[in-house]
């Protein structure tokens, strides 16, 4: 199984987050990707991955840029400047996606053979095409050599 498939297969399995839609490797309008489907909760999208390989003893390190968005506004609002009770503000839905990235990424090293490389990061990302809010989560992983 390649670590693309690998991915797939943990977004889909995990079930942490909620009606996930996952995408890979293409240059992507996520509005129109996500408006494709009803009921998404999480759009997921990979971006296309870059590996390292060492020349010493060809292990290779494959750098992960993954967002974990959701849909909002555009005239979304901070904490402070929600009125409504039914609307999530741009922070909550930050959280609910870090929540998301994280819980997947416990998943998905808990039960596939990859080990992290170091340290990964979630930035914040807020009305990606004016529709999707959440995070961008960036970590190097190592492969499990292969025989």
């Amino acid at each position: 199984m390649t670590l693309v498939e690998s991915i797939r297969e943990s977004i889909n399995n995990c079930t942490d987050i909620k009606n996930a839609m996952f995408v890979y490797g293409r240059e992507s309008d996520t509005a129109l990707e996500a408006a494709k489907e009803q009921n998404i909760g999480t759009f997921v999208y990979l971006e296309p991955i870059s590996k390292t390989i060492a020349v010493e003893d060809a292990t290779q390190t494959a750098n992960i840029v993954i967002g974990f968005l959701t849909q909002d506004e555009p005239d979304s609002a901070s904490d402070a400047e929600v009125s409504e009770e039914s609307t999530l503000s741009m922070e909550e839905k930050v959280y609910d996606m870090e929540t998301a990235a994280s819980l997947w990424l416990n998943y998905f090293f808990d039960n596939y053979t990859y080990r992290i490389n170091g340290a990964y990061t979630l930035a914040p990302v807020f009305r990606i095409k004016n529709v999707m809010t959440g995070v961008l989560l960036t970590f190097s992983l190592i492969e499990p050599k292969q025989c």
